[in-house]
């Protein structure tokens, strides 16, 4: 039985949808602005039952990789062959990606999306939006399925690679740390918690959660799309979404190092930012990471390492103001 026309992003719960269905779908969310806002989803329901992963990509509107990574990942799905579900929203903030900024456009609410979850129902538009968008979660996933939320660098900062689960006990917390090293990426991080981002809200609600990073930089390249494809594709392999696979158990992959928590580096001053390391870099405790000047060429302040480890995100333009994020870096194991 096909799905078609408008239906309501509130209406939307996998495990009623019929078995072997793979639709395009298009959910309403706010029907009261001079334009309705409308989300694309993709899901595909599997012939057995089976877990569910929800992945969110494009909460920043100019995060472009994890958009294109699920769409190739969607397309290739036949639900002849799965047990379980894939539901995937590619676009999760369309006013920031027509606008093709992080946050919802100024003449709107000017809202990071990835900072106002849980939301408010009665709230802003983009505070509206995220409350939805975690009904939805909340709605279908549970302790056996997984909610997987898409990020990249910003047109500013780089990131490495990654794959992360928020650093919060609770009954998801085992469960997001495993489905994280098996995303197969050779950066485990524990992230920070923090109140508004997507992925901070469903773990401290005990739904296994991951959290990713890929470089960015407002782009989509190729490598970094097909790095998510395969931590996709390894995610469905990890839950046996794939049931006709029989050689699959022996062909998971799963990074065994360790998980490393992250401290993130905000400029001291606005200026010229003058950088000494590159993404990547291992510093020490201590050492000058860079310095920034004022138009005169003067410095205003330099910037020291507050610890040992690993460059993982790094700022890639120079203007810089007050209080932006420099970098971020990993401690040592």
């Amino acid at each position: 039985m096909p799905l078609s026309g408008l239906l309501s992003i509130d209406d939307i719960t996998v495990a009623t949808l019929p078995r072997g269905c793979k639709e395009r779908l298009k959910l309403l969310v706010l029907s009261d602005l001079g334009e309705a806002l409308v989300l694309r989803a993709l899901v595909a329901v599997g012939r057995a039952p089976g877990p569910t992963p929800l992945v969110v990509a494009g909460v920043h509107g100019d995060e472009y990789e994890g958009m294109a990574a699920v769409r190739e990942v969607f397309a290739a799905l036949d639900p002849a062959t799965m047990r379980g579900s894939f539901l995937a929203i590619p676009v999760a903030n369309p006013l920031a990606y027509a606008a093709r900024t992080r946050s919802t456009p100024a003449e709107v609410d000017g809202f990071n999306l990835a900072r106002v979850f849980p939301g408010d129902a009665g709230g802003t538009v983009t505070q509206r939006l995220a409350h939805h968008l975690l009904c939805l979660v909340e709605r279908n996933v549970s302790a056996n399925d997984l909610f997987a939320d898409l990020h990249s660098g910003s047109a500013d900062v780089a990131f490495a690679a990654m794959a992360g689960f928020r650093d919060v006990s609770g009954a998801g917390r085992e469960a997001s740390e495993e489905a994280a090293r098996h995303f197969g990426l050779a950066r485990l991080w524990r992230i920070p918690d923090s109140i508004g981002p997507f992925n901070a809200e469903t773990a401290r609600r005990g739904i296994p959660t991951i959290g990713t990073e890929i470089t960015g930089r407002a782009g989509c390249d190729s490598a970094d799309v097909a790095a998510y494809v395969t931590g996709l594709r390894n995610l469905l392999a990890y839950l046996r979404i794939h049931y006709h696979d029989h050689d699959q158990a022996s062909a998971l992959v799963r990074w065994g190092g360790p998980a490393r928590p992250t401290l993130d580096l905000f400029s001291p001053a606005g200026g010229f930012f003058r950088t000494a390391v590159q993404l990547h870099d291992h510093v020490e405790r201590g050492a000058r990471l860079g310095e920034i000047v004022d138009l005169d060429g003067d410095v205003v302040a330099e910037v020291v390492a507050p610890m040992a480890g690993e460059v993982w995100a790094w700022r890639a333009t120079p203007a810089v103001r007050p209080g932006e994020l420099i970098g971020m870096i990993a401690g040592r194991p």
